[in-house]
């Protein structure tokens, strides 16, 4: 060990005991500290209720069976399609019975004979009574008619029952969706309120700034902004749903719904669905009835070229009832070129008929196709919009996190908290959008409601 001169001693002395003085005064200080930077960040925040969590949105449904029912028979369009179903069948009564009806006919005469030896005045009459006669093409021709006429109507109003249908929903899930708009919106600014309360508070208290009371007064006047017109929207679909049909606001208004489960697919693929909307489509089903129509015109035209004949029978009494006549009367026309071309001109338009539903067939697969490739992409997007409203209110709930330690800006909090209410409000946009495309999808295939009349 070397030793030491007295000023050298001296000096390590006093280094060794200001070591020691701050070892022994590092704890305090560094307590200090702490105590400093939590006085300086915000006090932790209390917050009321968040905004509902994704599985707690308000869910698209359908109305009441019975209530549709009830829609369905008060509804104008579907009594005069009734009333035209009874007129086909009173048109198609007529055809089966045939319009060929007894003619019944009567003459008198007086007769004068001036030469002898039967002079003078005899009173002579006659009665013939005939009818056209219907021939077994013609009836059978008659009888495909009338079979397609009462076919028309029927498809006529299952159409008028569907078209109801389909825009009853359209209106339904646009009221149900303002109203469920309205109801987040509502939840915003109970929230945002809540929060202008506790900084007021916090304002009072000194602990916090007027910029940020500011901040979240400005955020306050937009969600109330926003919340107005959500109502107003609301307001207005629900006022033109329950105008149009008023059976739904004494049912209960948009809270009389059915199974949610309704609004599910069957296990189908694409192409059973699209063959089963092709067959229960009433568009194609009133197409077929007019090609049915147009070829039954053509039998009857192909019947009318043989004639109808007439028969008849008569009896009479001459020279004042000193001759009786008993007599059998029978016409025939003879056809002309007219009833061929009338023939050739049924052909035509049945064959334009046959083309029509050919086209029809394609625009109604065609629709399907879209409104099917429509669906499958908006249930995409639900599970889309799904995790990007999750993933931005997560992102919400640190940043309130980082705001409430001081490491963050309450306007970067107020921006990542729109982002996420947002995201909430597509959410349900893109729910009620594939319940709505699910609905008509289920309409056109009839698994929705029975459209039988």
């Amino acid at each position: 060990m070397i030793p030491l001169s007295r000023p050298h001693a001296q000096r390590a002395l006093t280094a060794a005991l200001v070591l020691a003085l701050a070892l022994t005064a590092a704890p305090a200080w560094a307590a200090q500290t702490q105590s400093a930077k939590a006085a300086a960040a915000p006090p932790q925040i209390a917050l009321p209720a968040a905004l509902p969590a994704l599985s707690d949105l308000p869910s698209p449904s359908l109305p009441q069976a019975a209530t549709v029912d009830q829609l369905l028979a008060a509804t104008p369009a579907l009594q005069e399609a009734q009333a035209m179903q009874q007129a086909a069948a009173q048109n198609g009564a007529v055809l089966r019975a045939g319009t060929n009806e007894f003619t019944g006919q009567a003459q008198v005469q007086q007769r004068r004979i001036d030469s002898q030896p039967d002079s003078g005045h005899y009173t002579e009459w006659q009665l013939l009574i005939n009818r056209q006669l219907r021939l077994p093409s013609q009836a059978q021709a008659d009888e495909r008619m009338a079979e397609a006429l009462n076919v028309s109507a029927q498809a006529a109003l299952v159409a008028a029952r569907q078209q109801f249908l389909g825009t009853l929903l359209s209106a339904w899930f646009a009221a149900q969706r303002a109203q469920a708009e309205a109801v987040l919106a509502q939840q915003d600014l109970d929230l945002i309120d809540a929060q202008v309360k506790a900084l007021q508070r916090r304002r009072s208290l000194g602990d916090a700034s007027v910029l940020e009371l500011e901040q979240m007064q400005a955020e306050q006047a937009r969600a109330q902004s926003a919340l107005l017109l959500a109502q107003g929207r609301a307001a207005s679909s629900r006022a033109a749903l329950f105008a149009r049909y008023p059976l739904l606001a004494r049912g209960g208004g948009l809270q009389a719904q059915a199974d949610p489960n309704a609004l599910a697919l069957p296990d189908l693929s694409a192409e059973q669905l699209s063959a089963q909307a092709m067959q229960a489509n009433p568009l194609l089903a009133g197409q077929r009835a007019a090609l049915q129509k147009a070829q039954a015109m053509a039998a009857q035209a192909h019947a009318a070229r043989t004639p109808q004949p007439t028969v008849g029978a008569y009896i009479g009494s001459e020279r004042g009832g000193s001759e009786r006549i008993v007599g059998l009367q029978f016409a025939m026309p003879f056809g002309g070129p007219a009833r061929v071309s009338q023939e050739r001109a049924a052909l035509a338009e049945a064959d334009a008929a046959q083309w029509r539903l050919r086209d029809l067939q394609m625009q109604i697969a065609a629709e399907f196709q879209r409104l099917y490739a429509n669906m499958q992409a908006q249930l995409g997007a639900v599970k889309a919009t799904e995790r990007a409203a999750q993933v931005q209110i997560q992102a919400s709930s640190r940043m309130l996190r980082a705001y409430q330690l001081g490491e963050a800006g309450l306007s970067d909090w107020l921006l990542a908290r729109r982002s996420a209410v947002e995201s909430t409000r597509l959410v349900l946009q893109s729910r009620f959008d594939a319940a709505a495309s699910t609905a008509q999808l289920k309409l056109q295939t009839g698994l929705l409601y029975d459209l039988a009349p």
